[in-house]
């Protein structure tokens, strides 16, 4: 009799629709693969990183690719910045957001001609509130640069909430 209970409030669950929430996904678009002639350029890859499917309380993972072009070791800063030029649709990152990235390398070493992924993950705590589409970006820099003018690479984070 209990398992004919157990049967019938199962059922019962499947029938009025009680899922899981759907999955946060990160998706990088488009995807390209480097041409050889990059070997000696210092990059970052992907260009542009798109979150979907986000809410208050979720995670969203994805590791970024770091090249060192250069002859020599190098060390690199990888940090968040909130977007100066935003994608058309898209609004800056509320102002509490730089507390929801997570970078699991802030200051990685590379050696000559050396590639490293590195995790960036985005968790928004359950009782934070964000524009439906949002934007920032994570810049890269090589902090070994000398002169006036230096280089930053950014990678761009496009977060839709469900």
């Amino acid at each position: 009799m209990k398992w004919l209970v157990a049967l019938i409030v199962i059922a019962g669950l499947l029938l009025a629709g009680c899922s899981p929430p759907p999955e946060t996904t990160a998706t990088e678009t488009p995807t390209i693969t480097p041409p050889p002639e990059l070997y000696d350029k210092t990059w970052v890859s992907p260009g542009k990183v798109e979150v979907g499917n986000f809410y208050p309380g979720a995670r969203a993972e994805y590791m970024i690719s770091l090249h060192n072009g250069s002859d020599e070791p190098a060390e690199f800063s990888v940090s968040y910045r909130v977007s100066d030029n935003i994608t058309e649709g898209y609004e800056p990152a509320p102002v509490t957001a730089e507390d929801w990235v997570i970078i699991a390398e802030p200051a990685p070493v590379l050696a000559a001609k050396e590639t490293k992924d590195i995790l960036i993950a985005v968790e928004m705590p359950g009782d934070a509130e964000a524009p439906p589409k949002w934007e920032f970006q994570i810049v890269v820099k090589d902090v070994t640069q000398t002169g006036m003018v230096q280089t930053e690479l950014a990678c761009r984070w496009l977060v839709a909430m469900k």
